[in-house]
């Protein structure tokens, strides 16, 4: 029993795959499947016993029924002394049969039991630590709001791309791609797909990682800065949630379409917290985060795909894992890094993060995903490959701007708790 309660990783690969339907978790729930049925067998077999005593008994009662018409001759007497024991045999079969799927099942529990309790140890400790250290920095984060070294606030849209057809096949190295378009496009920028068939939309929202610099042409600062992961750890990403159900009804999304959100890096934040937020109007059906600290967040009803490197040190800063949930799946990389510190004429690149941090490596890294036959990756690539099915997309992109603050305004304050409706600078932001 113990070799079996291990979580299953893929071998396909430079990869590691952790949680999903391959994961510990699962299996339990797979097994305790199992001990009800056994339970289930076991009663059932208890059943064709007391059944094949009650034939037996009529069995037995024949020849005494039968005697005052026709008495039994040699060959029928041994046809019936045959009966007679075949169905003694089976009887003592069934009842065997039954005690042993009664004590196999009793074994599998208690072996179940004896596991829980050692991961409950083990989970409290996590916990523990995940709550005590997301606390900490979403502190960190209020503070830095609430005393003007990061800016939060309302965000504005400007259309860019309405309704342009790309390539989307619906695979994770093309969602990666679809980052990676974002990322290169101006700062500010993300993006609607309407993916899936006209009778069956799947809007895709993909989302960028930090950027510097300020969006050109607007008064506002850019969302996508150091600001905007204050916002994610400190508001729950409210402003980004507005400005993206902004965006999907610009794109034509109604209440209750599929929705497939995706994020790099910090984008990877905000969507774990829009699949939350957003769940009750659409149907989240996938969440994808490349390079992003998720460990903090607890899953939800969608499914999760988490992409991360061991050479990048992104999404260990949250220094606690994914948790191994049936929904929640984590790829853990392992391809080599890609040689991305030079530029053409030979200088060296100033990837700041790393080039492990980089979208060109996580590219290689989702072909190997892609190519793997892991079974925690099935939910997520189904529903990736059904949104792909056409090969093509429309594609709305915007520029998103925080609005500027008007003179003399306060900033917002920042609280735990519950979470206003109010969006303007000045509201008291209790959540």
């Amino acid at each position: 029993m113990t070799d079996g309660l291990r979580p299953v990783e893929g071998d396909a690969g430079p990869l590691t795959v952790r949680g999903g339907v391959g994961g510990i978790r699962f299996q339990w729930e797979e097994l305790e499947e199992a001990a009800r049925v056994l339970s289930l067998l076991a009663l059932e077999a208890g059943d064709v016993a007391v059944s094949l005593g009650r034939v037996d008994r009529d069995v037995c009662e024949l020849p005494w029924r039968v005697l005052h018409l026709q008495p039994l001759g040699d060959g029928a007497g041994l046809h019936y002394q045959g009966a007679r024991s075949q169905l003694d045999g089976a009887r003592t079969t069934a009842v065997d049969n039954g005690r042993s799927l009664a004590s196999t099942e009793e074994r599998l529990r208690a072996s179940l039991q004896a596991y829980r309790v050692a991961d409950g140890v083990a989970a409290a400790a996590t916990d523990t630590a995940r709550a005590g250290s997301a606390a900490t920095i979403r502190a960190v984060a209020r503070e830095a709001i609430s005393g003007g070294a990061l800016e939060v606030g309302p965000i504005a849209l400007r259309n860019r791309a309405v309704g342009v057809p790309v390539a989307f096949d619906g695979t994770i190295e093309g969602v990666v791609g679809r980052l990676a378009a974002v990322e290169a496009d101006d700062p500010g920028t993300f993006e609607v797909l309407r993916a899936g068939t006209e009778g069956s939309p799947v809007y895709v929202v993909v989302l960028p990682g930090t950027q510097p610099g300020r969006v050109e042409g607007a008064a506002g600062s850019n969302p996508f800065d150091i600001g905007g992961i204050a916002e994610a750890l400190a508001e729950d990403s409210r402003f980004t949630e507005a400005a993206v159900l902004d965006a999907l009804g610009r794109a034509g999304a109604h209440p209750g379409d599929s929705l497939i959100v995706a994020g790099y890096s910090q984008g990877g934040l905000h969507a774990v917290n829009l699949a939350g937020a957003m769940g009750g109007r659409y149907d989240v059906q996938l969440v994808l985060t490349v390079g992003s600290p998720t460990g903090w967040h607890e899953s939800g009803t969608s499914e999760y795909l988490h992409l991360e490197h061991s050479a990048d040190a992104v999404p260990e800063l949250d220094s606690t894992l994914n948790s191994d949930d049936r929904h929640r799946t984590t790829v853990t990389l392992h391809n080599p890094v890609p040689d991305l510190g030079r530029r053409t004429d030979g200088s060296q690149e100033p990837w700041g993060l790393g080039p492990a941090h980089k979208l060109e490596n996580y590219s290689e890294g989702a072909r190997l995903v892609d190519a793997s036959e892991a079974p925690s990756l099935a939910p997520a690539t189904a529903l990736l490959g059904a949104a792909g099915a056409a090969g093509t997309a429309r594609r709305y992109s915007f520029m998103a701007f925080r609005r500027p603050r008007p003179a003399g305004a306060p900033g917002p304050r920042v609280h735990a708790g519950r979470r206003e409706a109010g969006l303007g600078y000045g509201h008291d932001l209790d959540r």
